[in-house]
């Protein structure tokens, strides 16, 4: 391994270019092949087999690397917790609020609301229900949590 650590530390420069380490590609070939030594046949010329070895575990990593997801900075004010002082804005609401709320919605969104949110029934329940697409209650509750926050006093966004 010695007689051919210049040789890998060469072709590590070369294969990574600045994208990552060409010391620790050099590493991880040397662990492999302290490794897997015992498993060669005595005739094998080394430092192919190494620099074989190297172009894998490059690859590997260049693949590993466009796998991740992008970075992207988080603005931290973002992240904040509201305040524990501060309750939520739904929090406050009494029962005959949110029924009120609920009893002027349009029948069409109503209907799906309280079936999901009150009896506790699936999207696929709701569709066989009322004849329609399991995708059209979905949005028909989205649309209800939506209208009931406007018609609550809740902020949009939230």
């Amino acid at each position: 391994m010695e007689e051919h650590q210049e040789f890998l530390r060469g072709l590590a420069r070369k294969l990574c270019r600045g994208t990552f380490d060409p010391e620790d590609l050099v590493q991880d070939v040397l662990l492999k092949a302290v490794a897997h030594r015992d498993r060669l046949p005595a005739n094998v010329n080394h430092a192919a087999w190494m620099a074989r070895v190297m172009r894998n575990l490059f690859i590997d990593r260049v693949r590993a690397r466009t796998a991740e997801p992008a970075r992207v900075g988080v603005d931290t004010d973002l992240l904040r917790a509201p305040c524990p002082d501060q309750p939520a804005w739904w929090e406050e609401l009494s029962p005959h609020q949110l029924q009120e709320a609920v009893a002027a919605l349009p029948v069409e969104l109503r209907d799906v609301f309280e079936r999901f949110a009150f009896e506790r029934q699936s999207y696929k329940q709701i569709a066989l229900a009322l004849g329609i697409p399991v995708a059209t209650v979905g949005t028909r509750v989205l649309r209800a949590r939506r209208r009931l926050r406007m018609l609550l006093g809740g902020v949009a966004d939230e």
